[in-house]
Formats: structure tokens, C-alpha cells, sequence
């Protein structure tokens, strides 16, 4: 069962360096198997879904995973909204042809998907989603703290895309683990989480 739990800012010492926690939680997926990595991206959709959090929203981003990441497997919260909610519009996003940026276009059942050079799947068909459009992202991480620090693949593609967004968004990153211990450093340029899911909790660092 899920709790919600709202974390307060705790002061602690230790700081995890980017990348080394970047290494750790690769290492740590690496670990899972594919039962898990299913079963547990299940408990995490039904807590967003049993969540007020995307309740009042229009436009909701969601991430399509990367079959050789073993990422959270959003396709069960993609479902949903297509055969639950078809009022809201879905989207996720493509890279730019400059390679730094992240474009966002509308999905839908009917969408055909294709491995970019990174293997990530992106929609073939294109609708132009502007970010001042989306209400709500759900972000893909390897990491985060009890600060709602993030630490992802290390491009910044989603940092970018945070600052053009307006600014009530709301941010909510999917974890198969707990809070890493020590808290993660941050840089002037990136964008903490207002909640995270993993498959034990809800997480909020909203004051």
C-alpha cells in the first residue's frame, strides 16, 4: 500500500556527486528483472492514477520508455488516460534536430512509435504540443533526494524543457527506489520535483 508522505527539508552533510549516483542507480536497474520492472511500474501508475495530482489538468506529459533503459513502464498510465480519460490530451516528446532541445507533440492509440539513434521511441505521426500548454510532467529519473533533487541520464534535455514551461506546472518524477541517503548536488540551472512516485510512496516537497 502507498502512503503519501510530505518531506520536510532535513539538513545533512553528506552530498552525492551526479554522476556517482548516476553510476549506482544504472547499476541498480540493471538489477531488476522484468517481472519486477512490470509489477512495479503497475503500483506506481495506480498511485498517480489514485492521486488528486492530475485531476484538474488539460495536457499531461508523459515519457515512453526505453526498452533497453529499464525504465518505468508508462504504457499502463498511457492506457488509462486513452481509454479512461480521452479528454485529456496526452503528449511526450521528441529531440530536436540540434540534438540539445525537446520538442512535444499530441499521441494517440492510433500513434506508430520509431527508435530515434538513442533507441528511444518517438511518435511518427507529429502534433505540435507548446510547453506553456502542459499542466503536468512526468519525468523519468534514475535518482532523487528528499529535497526533490534529480539525477537523470546527465543530458539536460528535461532541465531545458522545465525552464520553458510555465510555472505552475506540476512536477512529478517515477522511481523504482527509495530516496537516495545523502543529498544530491544541485546546479543553478536545475529544476527539483514538486512530488515523486516510487512503488512505495508518494513523495511531495511542495511547501
Amino acid at each position: 500500500m502507498s502512503r503519501w508522505i510530505r518531506v520536510h527539508s532535513i539538513y545533512k552533510c553528506a552530498v552525492m556527486n551526479k554522476d556517482t549516483a548516476r553510476k549506482l542507480y544504472i547499476n541498480k536497474r540493471k538489477e531488476l528483472s522484468a517481472e519486477a520492472i512490470r509489477e512495479n511500474s503497475k503500483v506506481i501508475a495506480e498511485t498517480f492514477i489514485n492521486s488528486d495530482l492530475w485531476k484538474n489538468c488539460s495536457v499531461i506529459h508523459i515519457f515512453i520508455s526505453i526498452p533497453d533503459k529499464a525504465e518505468i513502464d508508462t504504457s499502463f498510465l498511457i492506457d488509462f488516460f486513452f481509454k479512461q480519460h480521452p479528454e485529456i490530451k496526452v503528449c511526450t516528446s521528441i529531440i530536436d534536430n540540434n540534438g540539445q532541445d525537446l520538442l512535444h507533440t499530441c499521441i494517440t492509440p492510433s500513434t506508430t512509435y520509431v527508435p530515434n539513434k538513442w533507441n528511444i521511441p518517438e511518435p511518427v505521426e507529429r502534433l505540435a504540443v507548446p510547453e506553456d500548454d502542459i499542466d503536468l510532467v512526468l519525468l523519468p529519473l534514475l535518482a532523487f533526494d528528499i529535497k526533490g533533487n534529480r539525477v537523470g541520464y546527465g543530458k539536460g534535455f528535461y532541465d531545458r524543457f522545465l525552464q520553458n514551461c510555465k510555472p505552475e506546472v506540476i512536477k512529478v518524477g517515477l522511481s523504482f527506489f527509495q530516496p537516495t541517503e545523502e543529498l544530491i548536488e544541485a546546479d543553478a540551472w536545475d529544476v527539483p520535483l514538486d512530488y515523486s512516485i516510487n512503488p512505495y510512496n508518494l513523495y511531495t516537497f511542495k511547501k
